[in-house]
């Protein structure tokens, strides 16, 4: 460092170490020398005209070569600006520095192309290997052995050997850890290999600064770009703006001279008023007849719809009815299936097909389709009902003849799934007739004969008084089963039992009494079914029901589901009540939707939508943005409003900044002056007045340290005791660091003494103030160079070091790497503790962030002692902070004064029977007591 630390000694560039024995010294080989200063550095691009390009930015790399040099005096690697090569040595590629290490070993005399091996026992011996290995030597030889080719050592066995010496040297290592631990700690040390990568290391760390480098400089354009894309578009609004008020006041002034001749004339005022009731009245009955005649046209349109749809439905609801000729749900073996016959009319005559049967299975949900042509059904109902002649449409169209054609359907079981066929042939019982007896059922006599074939049983009854047939079957399988079924009917189960003569009277019997006939619950005919049948039906029934009930109860929840997802909680701030909203309709309603039951929705998500409504005046759609959890709306988006946040943030910002509001008056002053000033210099650049002007532009606006340099040093010739000319030029030498800094630092601080004696009124550095340091922060306020300017007016000029706090720290937080702002920070801060050039009576505020407190009582009441840890200033480390008045000081407070203060702003709470006197303090939360004869304060009850 180019300065001395504050110390009597004035010592500079003193390297002090921590110093341990050598044998505790872990560094490698390679660090000492270079922590010693052994390793000098080359300037290799003086002169040179090398540039490196990154980001569309070309930066010489001479320059870059002075800022990455050498660093000795700080160990932590995040407080070095530049980058160093010592921090890039060890990211030289491992297989460069072995190949540089072959060719090096080549060089040596006599010189090769290859290694032999004495090169290599003499590496070996120099660098030491395997200097942990028992025989060690054996160990190098035998690898030599094994890699050589005619005893010398190419390239690539060169590096086979190194990774052979490090598997051997660390075993425990994976191989590129341990080949990487063996070239550091010793072929790297070879004074050619040094070279080398001290080299190699010092390019990477200047290619590596040059981008950084780079990277600022395209950066920093891209925020001066978007600061005067800013700056364009509101000077464009305030044109904008200033020129539409303009005119609309002009327009105010010709409209108003117009206005006020009509309005003497009493005869246009009443004229007037009676066409604005007119007007009034007819817009209303226009708008109401237009309105009115909108609803009845919607209505008359719904109607229309209504009638086409509904038109439409009977049509097709009549025509499919109309087809239908015969509709039964009759049972075929044991299987319930529902026929409907179909007589399908001139339009849908295809191929002859004049009817369509259809057997719907509700077990299996499966509908079998029959077209039947006209021949087939005559031939099979003049069988089916011995009619002696041909039989006409009407008569095959009666219910008698109608009720024949189910009984030409027969069912099968094809794995285990029924399945219907319609049989063309006469039908005609099976078997052998083994019973037929008269029975008695709902008040009807019928004729039961029983038929038995191999495979089933067949009951068929007639009617006399109707003449009707019923006919049902039960197969042999089915029997077996329900016989197995049946309680007590085990002994009927062999098929011996079945054909046994004697035993076949008693299974008929059985059989007979469970054989059902009744009428049929719609259409009120005779219908014939076995006991187990009936039963299937009684069960299907209940299954029915049961089905029925499970879907209600599953629309229910599907409605219910369908609710939940339609309606939504919301937090009605008016009432503040929950109230549930329509998400599709945006209805919103006060009472549970009742399809919740007892369940209830979520509360809202905290979080703000955007949302969509129709304004009936406009007839556009708005948008908006509402949080339902709080009940709150707003036109502005989140990131809107974040935005005008931030706008009006940065407004309190500058404005805190700042101090008082700029007027527009004071910018256009300050506009004129600025330019004058360049003007002025350039016609006449020896008048002091125009050079005083031009240095503090070139220093406050342009920013431009080193032009500034020669124009204030003769202005001081000229005026070497002007006030004006002393304080600007000593913050300009604080801000611009010149060295020896100590001594500009003296330098500042006798000019600054020299011109309070001169001007302690401050009178002639007030304009300054106004048109340069303010107008500077105004128009660039996000440079930290500004902000230090000043931050300097009010440290060194007005002594507001609280105000210049800020500004530094502003600074500061746009960029924290400036290092004249640090260093001006960090000797402003060093200078506030007693004895400094800025002393004050307590640490600034930043000190109590990161402090501790040590000791609270009561009767310090908001008073606390706090410790500094980083206090730079030994002896200053503890301190008093206020936590209402956020005061700071080093001595401790007056505390006769701070009772007394104390006790004004509290409340007398209890104590007329005695001395003490209880007092209770708002601000502290806390009561007190005063004895009013001693005149004593406590916090403490036990002291009384």
């Amino acid at each position: 460092m180019n300065e001395s630390t504050h110390s009597p000694l004035n010592i500079r560039e003193a390297r002090i170490w921590k110093l341990i024995p050598s044998e505790e010294d872990i560094r490698p080989q390679w660090k000492r020398e270079y922590d010693n200063g052994d390793v000098p550095w080359m300037d290799e691009y003086v002169g040179c005209n090398e540039y490196d390009k990154y980001f569309r930015v070309s930066v010489p790399l001479e320059g870059i070569e002075k800022d990455c040099r050498d660093w000795p005096y700080l160990e932590d690697g995040e407080q070095y600006i530049h980058q160093q090569r010592v921090h890039f040595f060890q990211l030289v590629p491992l297989s460069v520095v072995i190949d540089e290490a072959f060719h090096a070993v080549c060089r040596w005399h006599p010189k090769g192309s290859l290694v032999d091996n004495v090169k290599w026992a003499k590496l070996s011996r120099k660098m030491q290997f395997l200097s942990n290995v028992k025989n060690p030597q054996h160990e190098i030889d035998m690898a030599f052995v094994r890699h050589n080719q005619n005893r010398k050592l190419d390239l690539r066995r060169f590096h086979t050997i190194f990774e052979d010496i490090a598997s051997v040297q660390h075993p425990s290592l994976p191989p590129i850890d341990a080949l990487t631990k063996v070239v550091w700690s010793s072929i790297v040390m070879l004074p050619d290999v040094n070279r080398m990568m001290w080299r190699e290391s010092k390019e990477m760390a200047i290619h590596e600064e040059a981008k950084r480098v780079c990277a600022q400089i395209r950066i920093a354009a891209f925020v001066r770009k978007a600061i005067q894309h800013v700056k364009f578009k509101e000077a464009k609004h305030s044109a904008t703006t200033i020129s539409k008020h303009v005119r609309r006041f002009l327009s105010r002034l010709f409209v108003a001279r117009i206005l006020k001749a009509i309005r003497e004339d009493e005869e246009h005022q009443l004229r007037v008023r009676c066409a604005i009731i007119l007007q009034q009245e007819w817009r209303r009955y226009f708008w109401r007849c237009r309105f009115l005649h909108h609803q009845e046209q919607l209505r008359a349109e719904r109607r229309k719809q209504i009638m086409i749809t509904r038109t439409k439905l009977k049509e097709e609801k009549e025509r499919k009815l109309s087809s239908i000729v015969y509709r039964s749900v009759i049972r075929i073996d044991s299987t319930l299936a529902v026929v409907t016959i179909y007589l399908q009319d001139d339009m849908q005559l295809r191929d002859d097909v004049s009817m369509l049967l259809t057997v719907y299975v509700p077990t299996t949900r499966r509908t079998f389709s029959f077209k039947l042509a006209e021949t087939d059904i005559r031939e099979c109902l003049e069988r089916a009902l011995a009619s002696e002649g041909k039989l006409s449409w009407d008569e095959m169209l009666s219910e008698q003849a109608l009720r024949e054609l189910p009984k030409r359907l027969i069912m099968r079981l094809v794995r285990t799934q029924p399945i219907f066929i319609f049989s063309r042939r006469h039908i005609v019982e099976k078997g052998i007739l083994i019973d037929k007896r008269f029975v008695r059922a709902e008040g009807e006599i019928f004729v039961l004969s029983t038929f038995r074939s191999p495979h089933d049983f067949v009951f068929s009854t007639y009617q006399p008084s109707t003449c009707s047939h019923m006919r049902t079957k039960l197969t042999v399988t089915k029997l077996t089963e329900w016989i197995h079924e049946t309680e007590g009917g085990g002994e009927k189960c062999n098929n011996h039992n079945h054909q046994n003569h004697q035993r076949q009277s008693d299974l008929l019997e059985w059989l007979i009494k469970r054989v059902l006939i009744r009428r049929k619950p719609l259409d009120d005919t005779m219908m014939i079914l076995l006991q187990f049948e009936a039963e299937e039906e009684r069960v299907l029934k209940l299954v029915t029901k049961v089905q029925a009930q499970w879907r209600r109860l599953r629309s229910f929840r599907r409605a219910k589901e369908e609710t939940l997802h339609q309606y939504e909680k919301i937090f009605d701030r008016e009432n503040q009540i929950y109230a549930y909203r329509n998400m599709l309709t945006d209805k919103r309603q006060i009472d549970k939707p009742k399809l919740l039951g007892d369940d209830d929705l979520g509360d809202p998500v905290d979080e703000w939508r955007k949302e969509e409504a129709y304004d009936s005046i406009t007839g556009q759609t708005i948008q908006y943005y509402a949080n339902y959890a709080t009940g709150q709306s707003s036109w502005l988006s989140e990131e809107e409003a974040a935005r005008l946040v931030q706008r009006r943030f940065r407004s309190k910002h500058e404005s805190d900044l700042l101090g008082k509001k700029v007027e527009f008056a004071d910018v256009v002053r300050a506009m004129q002056f600025i330019h004058g000033a360049r003007e002025k210099y350039e016609q006449d650049s020896s008048k002091l007045s125009n050079i005083v002007n031009f240095a503090l532009v070139t220093h406050c606006l342009d920013l431009d340290f080193d032009a500034a340099r020669p124009v204030y040093e003769h202005a001081m010739k000229l005026s070497p005791n002007h006030p004006l000319i002393s304080r600007v030029y000593a913050i300009f030498l604080l801000a611009s660091r010149q060295v020896p800094h100590n001594l500009t630092f003296q330098t500042a601080c006798k000019l600054l003494d020299d011109a309070n004696e001169a001007d302690r009124s401050q009178s002639m550095i007030q304009s300054v103030t106004e048109i340069y340091f303010r107008w500077a922060v105004l128009v660039d306020s996000r440079n930290p160079l500004t902000l230090l300017n000043y931050a300097l007016l009010h440290q060194c000029v007005y002594r507001n070091y609280d105000h210049a706090e800020k500004l530094y720290r502003a600074a500061l937080a746009l960029d924290p790497t400036n290092t004249l702002v640090v260093e001006n920070y960090r000797l402003f801060n060093d200078e506030r503790y007693p004895g400094g050039a800025y002393q004050s009576h307590g640490p600034p505020f930043s000190v109590v962030r990161r402090s501790k407190v040590i000791e609270e009582r009561l009767d310090w009441a908001e008073w606390r002692k706090m410790v500094d840890p980083l206090c730079p200033r030994k002896g200053f480390e503890v301190f008093w902070f206020n936590r209402f008045t956020k005061m700071t000081r080093f001595e401790e407070p007056n505390w006769d004064a701070h009772w007394e203060i104390r006790l004004r702003r509290s409340k007398w709470v209890d104590g007329k029977t005695s001395a003490w006197q209880q007092f209770y303090d708002e601000r502290t939360k806390s009561s007190f007591y005063y004895n009013t004869y001693t005149q004593q304060y406590t916090s403490s009850q036990g002291n009384e």
